[in-house]
């Protein structure tokens, strides 16, 4: 990765109490471009099974600065997500802020959990736009993922962030503690790291507590069928009549998930040009829960790598129970250009989706998985 460093008589008067050193400011960035089929530019399927170009550009900084006593300091924030760095009247939603010494590493912001923190995803996605990233694993503590509309997105938690994360570190042994912007969850996680018959390896557990938490609805559309006679949810072949669909709006409804806890855990390594990784997760809210395991890998020879992933969704219970058996798979590739370019690209197939729920119970069901792919070049500055 290529940095430029930008530090000046005024950046030199960056300091905490007023004393301060080897402060400096440096960008960084990304881009790509290529093809995608059956995806939006963001690399998650859209059903359209067309061929379309997708690129991005993003830049940020990273500053950094040490007091005179050796106290660490720094923040990072993306361009493109300055605003919810600001923070305003509910926190800080994007970006980070941190100070680090020998007793260890204070982040506050928009930054992992202590879950996520140890636990991490499914490896072995390569891809050039990342295809949905449903190798990455769902926490709650992560803003996002409880509730009743799909395998992939359930609903999430508005309130997970900013989030605030103690890290401390010694002989391979990590172990962190973490809390939301209210300060209501508790997140803990630990981990271990070391070499082994030549290779490396590295656990993780993770345990997440959180409280009750509102997700404001928004309004739709749902399929309806009109027989001559009465209109009613689900479409004419569903419902065994014979008449039309139509699509009618749907109301906005706020919903409000119990209080809850997750668990997750991780096992990996490395052995010459070969990497593995398992992940285990489960979370369980007053009835609604997942259980999820994924695998997955990489194999690098010369400039080449390529990565494979599969999750299962063990089961799911409650409102989630159309997700319950649903499965995920990528095959993923990339050459190495140097310079920080590469070529990138992937074929997955996503989760199946249950499209809509009427007082608890599922009226229709779209259970075909999308098959998205794409090409491209990656770049990193």
């Amino acid at each position: 990765m290529k940095n430029v460093l930008f530090a000046s008589t005024a950046l030199a008067a960056l300091a905490i109490g007023g004393a301060a050193s080897a402060q400096g400011i440096t960008l960084f960035g990304d881009a790509r471009l290529g093809l995608g089929y059956n995806i939006n530019n963001d690399g998650s399927a859209n059903g359209d099974e067309d061929v379309r170009a997708v690129s991005r550009v993003r830049f940020g900084v990273h500053m950094a600065g040490e007091t005179d006593s050796g106290i660490s300091f720094g923040a990072s924030v993306r361009a493109d997500n300055a605003v919810g760095g600001q923070g305003g009247a509910l926190g800080q939603t994007a970006g980070n802020v941190f100070v680090s010494g020998d007793w260890g590493t204070l982040t506050f912001g928009d930054t992992a959990g202590a879950d996520e923190n140890w636990v991490g995803d499914t490896p072995g996605n390569l891809s050039l736009t990342g295809l949905g990233d449903l190798n990455e694993t769902i926490y709650i503590s992560n803003g996002g993922s409880f509730g009743s509309d799909t395998a992939n997105n359930f609903a999430s938690n508005p309130t997970a962030r900013p989030t605030i994360r103690y890290d401390f570190e010694l002989m391979g042994f990590g172990l962190s503690v973490s809390s939301n912007r209210d300060l209501n969850d508790v997140g803990v996680g630990a981990g271990y790291s070391g070499e082994f018959g030549g290779g490396t390896f590295n656990i993780g557990l993770g345990y997440y507590d959180y409280n009750e938490f509102t997700v404001l609805g928004e309004p739709g559309t749902a399929t309806a069928c009109y027989d001559g006679v009465v209109a009613t949810l689900g479409t004419c072949d569903d419902l065994g009549f014979v008449g039309e669909d139509f699509l009618v709006p749907t109301v906005a409804e706020d919903a409000t998930y119990p209080s809850g806890n997750q668990y997750t855990a991780s096992i990996g390594g490395t052995y010459g040009d070969f990497g593995m990784g398992v992940v285990y997760n489960n979370a369980d809210s007053d009835g609604d829960s997942f259980e999820i395991l994924g695998i997955g890998g990489t194999f690098g020879f010369a400039e080449f790598m390529v990565g494979a992933y599969y999750k299962n969704i063990l089961s799911a219970k409650g409102s989630l129970a159309g997700s319950d058996g649903k499965s995920t798979y990528g095959l993923t590739a990339s050459y190495d250009l140097g310079g920080g370019a590469q070529v990138a690209g992937g074929i997955a197939r996503t989760y199946g989706r249950d499209e809509l729920f009427m007082d608890g119970d599922l009226i229709s069901t779209d259970s075909d998985a999308d098959t998205v792919a794409d090409f491209g070049i990656k770049m990193s500055f």
